[in-house]
């Protein structure tokens, strides 16, 4: 079983497996408990638990799930993770209808372009279930709104990969979590495999690039936190032509 990364202080980083590759759950420990942001795919809340464990907390010390976006490899945990922890769950609430409808992808969804991209969502669609059991949102994370955890995390709606789908911007800590807008994979930055809307998630991209931050996290791939900003703006830069 995996074990949480440290990625600074109070901020852990758990890479969990999916088909084709793996997806991250975030533990952010504070004095007032644990926040989970994201929960992984359904049958690894096991993982999930074994790295709460792992960093001396239980499952009632979570306070706060925080679910970027309704994808089956971010929401497919939360019935589950929510049954045994009893913490408060944030959405943007155009994908919190989805969780609770228990609706994995929207039919809007497909490939980015280029040959992997659309081998990689074909390939998905055909091992991943379609659906999640359904999950109960009780806090709205909408744009702009500042979620009161370890000084504020700062909701930022980012559209394209889902519709729903935040990032969220740490201050005290200049954190940004991008969420799927951008995975590290291999040795660089790339675009995420599915998406819903060009235009937003350019948009998306653009707007990501104006915050300040000095560690970035994504959804799948290790945390950045070298030259993190400089890195993701050169990349920002080419997507933009």
């Amino acid at each position: 079983m995996p074990a949480p990364r440290l990625i600074l202080p109070g901020l852990y980083e758990l890479a969990l497996p999916i088909p084709l590759g793996s997806v991250n759950v975030f533990f952010m420990l504070t004095a007032g408990g644990v926040t989970l942001i994201d929960t992984g795919y359904p049958d690894r809340g096991a993982g999930v638990l074994a790295g709460l464990a792992a960093l001396g907390r239980r499952p009632e010390d979570v306070q706060h799930i925080i679910v970027t976006h309704h994808h089956i490899d971010h929401a497919g945990n939360l019935a589950t993770l929510q049954e045994r922890t009893g913490a408060a769950v944030w959405m943007h609430p155009l994908d919190a209808e989805q969780v609770g409808q228990g609706q994995a992808l929207r039919p809007t969804a497909h490939s980015a372009d280029g040959w992997f991209n659309r081998l990689a969502f074909g390939v998905g669609k055909l091992l991943m279930p379609a659906t999640i059991t359904p999950a109960r949102v009780d806090r709205i994370a909408t744009d702009g709104a500042v979620i009161p955890v370890a000084g504020g995390l700062e909701v930022i709606h980012i559209p394209g990969h889902s519709a729903g789908q935040i990032g969220l911007r740490w201050p005290a800590q200049q954190v940004l979590f991008a969420a799927d807008a951008v995975m590290y994979r291999g040795k660089g930055l790339q675009s995420p495999i599915v998406l819903e809307d060009e235009t937003a998630a350019a948009h998306s991209l653009a707007r990501l690039d104006r915050c300040q931050f000095t560690t970035l996290c994504f959804g799948h791939g290790p945390a950045l936190s070298e030259n993190a900003a400089t890195v993701f703006h050169r990349y920002a830069a080419v997507q933009a032509g």
